[in-house]
């Protein structure tokens, strides 16, 4: 249980730090993610030399392409982590708007079936204006995501420690009655 409140609090702990930090967060997790690729990327192909007799006549095609891969893109994302973002930002803005167009043609097809099939539009519609205000300034929607991510991170680290609070305050109760019934 004491993981559970640990993690709890981690959560809350992130989630204000997101808020707070909200220009610097995401590019700061960017960078943690470029050195999660970067890392064991190295150490495999560091692996490789050091693990093979006669290094120095070990041909370099026979480098993994994934560690390679995940060198360069690692590199990337330290170095560039705000490009990481804002490509990320309008290739998810994209799929969104999409998506949300694809909800829209579909409650405009069944609205003759259904009476009220208008209310249905609320939702699509307001996937495509966020998609399209991504689109319009994809590296000035990033604070806001980090606002947003940073909120649902606190609202969940409470909740839980909610739940342990209420949980533990049960399972009190409950070994209380036993005990008491003896």
């Amino acid at each position: 249980m004491i993981i559970n409140i640990t993690r709890s609090l981690f959560a809350v702990l992130v989630g204000v730090l997101l808020i707070i930090l909200k220009d610097s967060a995401m590019p700061f997790l960017v960078r943690l993610l470029g050195l999660a690729f970067l890392f064991p990327a190295l150490v495999s192909v560091i692996n490789l030399f050091m693990t093979r007799k006669g290094a120095a006549l070990f041909p370099l095609v026979m480098i993994s392409i994934i560690d390679v891969g995940s060198i360069a893109f690692g590199v990337w994302l330290l170095v560039s982590p705000m490009t990481f973002l804002g490509l990320l930002a309008v290739v998810l803005a994209v799929v969104l708007l999409g998506f949300s167009l694809f909800q829209i043609y579909s409650v405009v097809s069944v609205r003759r079936s259904l009476r009220s099939a208008w209310g249905l539009l609320v939702t699509p519609l307001l996937l495509a204006v966020a998609s399209i205000v991504v689109l319009a300034n994809p590296f000035g929607t990033i604070a806001t995501v980090s606002v947003i991510l940073g909120a649902c991170a606190v609202v969940a680290g409470l909740s839980d420690i909610v739940i342990y609070l209420i949980a533990r305050k049960s399972v009190v109760e409950d070994v209380t009655d036993i005990t008491s019934a003896e």
